[in-house]
């Protein structure tokens, strides 16, 4: 066996530890598992934390740097100016901006997501349906988040000294993908127990 292979194969044997470590402690129970509420307090709970790893790695942007980048891209759309869009695609920290931006609005999501979803349409729609939305809701906005961490790696390991550990990182973002999908299959299946 090639020493590629043999490190391709402790990789797959430890995502698969990690993954049954971390599903037998994410699963819902109890509260979390027989009430809506208990299962919305248990998501919210769980997504909010959810991708406070990627946070830690991944460079501050200055406040002042945030606001011009923000005003730039805005304004750059809106006049559908490519050169002064281009100028915003080369700081260097659009990608790590990008990245905490769409952390932030996950974590938006997850705060106000299930109470505007009681709020569209005059009738009030059944709560259980509800409930999934929001799950598909979450889901949708953590799949963004993944999608500008692909970005910001991409970005980074063009730099001298990237800040990511490309192996570690790309298993937590594995793991971290996989862990909200099956606490939501986990919350949905909960939510179907009579």
């Amino acid at each position: 066996m090639s020493v590629v292979n043999l490190k391709k194969l402790l990789i797959f044997l430890s995502l698969i530890f990690v993954f049954n470590l971390s599903y037998s402690q994410t699963f819902p129970e109890g509260v979390s598992c027989n009430t809506r509420e208990g299962r919305i307090q248990y998501i919210q709970d769980y997504s909010l934390k959810h991708f406070d790893w990627i946070l830690k790695k991944v460079e501050r942007v200055p406040p002042d740097i945030e606001k011009y980048l923000s005003d730039e891209y805005r304004d750059s759309l809106k006049t559908k100016n490519e050169s002064r869009l281009q100028i915003v695609l080369n700081n260097p920290y659009y990608y790590p901006w990008k990245l905490r931006e769409s952390i932030q609005k996950f974590q938006d999501k997850v705060k106000n997501g299930y109470k505007g979803q009681n709020i569209y349409g005059s009738i009030k729609k059944d709560p259980h349906e509800t409930e999934i939305r929001y799950y598909s809701y979450l889901l949708h906005g953590s799949s963004d988040v993944i999608d500008k961490f692909d970005e910001y790696k991409i970005f980074d390991n063009k730099r001298q000294k990237p800040y990511l550990n490309s192996d570690e990182d790309d298993n937590k973002r594995f793991v971290s993908r996989s862990l909200l999908w099956i606490v939501i299959d986990g919350l949905i299946s909960c939510s179907f127990k009579k």
